[in-house]
């Protein structure tokens, strides 16, 4: 729609396209790039200068804008998106959801006709989505800025407020549902979910409630929070009992993962993990017992007033941290853009090193650990899917850490399958940057546990990714943790916590502790999550009923 296919991106194409009623085929590719605005699903593909300011004007530089109508356009942007306080800061010195930000206010500045954004919410964490969502629905009733908006977006529940139609593409690229997007989320749930799009949680537990209870059959979906709210008013008891446990069962304690909870229990997962423990005499049972009491005696990592500021900034990331983790434990770490929750897993990972304090694995300071032995330790999953991929093929990726530790010779062929196959490609000599967003990402968890590392560290994992992909990451991640392995996930996105981690740390803006808590004592404490409200609402009407 914007060009980069066929201008920069080459095929084989059949069909036509027109923006504005004119082929792409007859534009300039500049002219087209003036009217079409892309806001790609990564910032970091996009940013091109050293600061916000001069980020936002440079289209505008390279349109040969006037000078003082520059400046005046990048005020008028920036107060609008309300980023005035990043105009001078570094780009490299902004979060990822900043950066997103400030690409967004670099398109709106030339005034495109069509603007495209590509999962646009996806590194921003719920304050600045808030703003952004906003942002876009003042834009899209604002006289001052005119143009077509198409989002990119797995997340329906995220635009139901803003689109007016949808359309949903299935894998092979062809159109499978299109129309009005409220008349869709009512009507089409089968459809939508087979698509692998994340449906509303609002929209799955009533269709579950309606398969136990068929004489609700004629029940809406609610499209909206509101909207929920409302229907459970005129249910009775017995009916609100039945959709507290849907909710406690899908959105707070999935029981599609209940079969992995004892411990002691031996885990088959032949299509992707080999436990390396088969091959030993030992009982597995046993095994698996002692890694539990081990669990619950050990710190893993620990830190001790632990700081860290960017040089040259005096920005202040992370402020006096003190916290325990244990063995095994599964943490969710939360906290708005900038609040030092990728610069924490750095300093876990020991790629950065703090200002001041410690930070010890079993006990003793990672100072004194080899680095190289320490990092067979760590699993780091970046952010950026790109960020850790280094060879030109599928296998030679995957045996890139095994090559470094000096340990191909213990790894088995068929183990080495298993993992290609989590990527979901048959072609091992493929190039990873070939892959997609989601395929990336799986080819990083291949990478990671190929070594068989203690911890498993994970920035913003879920982004990009459709709901099958999401599934299955978050299975492969709750049997590692149920074979002993310590995780600790960053995310924006609050719901997928809530239903799988163990444990939240919640930073604050300067990067010192809001919160330490298990998930039921976080989520009881911050009431704001929609399954939260909506169960203690149902509690409360079982109790006046």
């Amino acid at each position: 729609m914007n060009g980069i296919i066929p201008w920069r991106l080459k095929g084989l194409m059949k069909g036509f396209v027109k923006v504005l009623g004119i082929d792409i085929w007859d534009y300039e590719y500049s002219e087209l790039s003036k009217i079409v605005g892309l806001v790609k699903q990564n910032p970091l593909d996009q940013l091109t200068t050293f600061t916000v300011r001069d980020e936002i004007a440079f289209g505008l530089e390279n349109m040969r804008y006037p000078k003082d109508e520059i400046l005046k356009k990048v005020d008028e942007i920036a107060k609008f998106m309300k980023i005035t306080p990043l105009l001078d800061r570094d780009i490299n010195q902004l979060s990822g959801g900043q950066k997103q930000l400030t690409v967004l206010s670099s398109f709106l500045a030339m005034d495109p006709k069509i603007l495209i954004l590509d999962e646009p919410i996806a590194f921003l964490d719920q304050n600045s989505e808030s703003l952004l969502l906003n942002q876009l629905k003042r834009l899209k009733k604002s006289n001052r800025y005119r143009f077509t908006l198409v989002i990119i977006e797995h997340r329906l529940s995220r635009v139901i407020d803003i689109a007016d139609k949808l359309v949903v593409l299935n894998e092979n690229g062809e159109m499978h549902l299109a129309g009005d997007i409220a008349k869709i989320l009512r009507n089409k749930y089968n459809s939508l979910k087979s698509c692998n799009l994340r449906v509303p949680w609002s929209i799955d537990i009533i269709n579950q409630f309606k398969k136990l209870n068929l004489n609700h059959l004629e029940m809406i979906n609610p499209i909206n929070f509101n909207e929920i709210m409302q229907l459970i008013q005129n249910l009775p008891k017995e009916y609100l009992k039945v959709l507290k446990n849907i909710i406690i069962e899908t959105e707070i304690n999935p029981k599609a993962l209940q079969e992995y909870e004892s411990y002691e229990q031996i885990i088959n997962f032949p299509d992707l993990y080999i436990e390396s423990l088969k091959d030993k005499k030992e009982d597995e049972t046993k095994y698996l017992a002692d890694k539990v009491k081990d669990k619950t005696a050990e710190v893993i990592l620990e830190t001790q007033h632990l700081n860290f500021i960017y040089p040259n900034s005096g920005i202040k990331a992370i402020d006096d941290l003190s916290i325990k983790i244990e063995k095994g434990d599964f943490i969710g770490l939360v906290g708005p853009n900038g609040s030092g929750k990728t610069t924490l897993l750095y300093l876990l990972a020991n790629l950065y090193q703090p200002i001041k304090g410690n930070i010890l694995f079993n006990g003793i300071n990672i100072n004194k650990i080899d680095p190289l032995e320490y990092a067979r330790k760590i699993g780091f999953i970046f952010q950026n899917p790109e960020n850790m991929i280094f060879k030109s093929t599928i296998k030679e990726e995957i045996l890139y850490a095994p090559l470094n530790f000096g340990i191909l010779n213990e790894i088995s062929n068929e183990y080495l399958s298993k993992l290609i196959k989590l990527i979901g490609v048959k072609d091992h000599n493929r190039n990873p940057f070939k892959l997609s967003w989601g395929q990336k990402r799986r080819l990083n968890l291949s990478s990671i546990f190929i070594y068989n590392p203690e911890i498993i560290l994970l920035d913003e994992p879920f982004i990009g990714q459709d709901q099958k992909t999401i599934d299955s990451l978050i299975e492969t991640l709750y049997l590692e943790n149920k074979r002993g392995k310590t995780i600790i996930i960053s995310s924006h996105d609050y719901h997928l916590l809530l239903k799988y981690t163990k444990r939240i740390l919640e930073l604050n803006k300067d990067g010192s502790l809001i919160d330490y808590d298990t998930k039921e004592n976080y989520f009881t404490k911050h009431k704001s999550l929609g399954p939260i409200i909506l169960l203690n609402e149902i509690n409360k009407l079982i109790e006046e009923i």
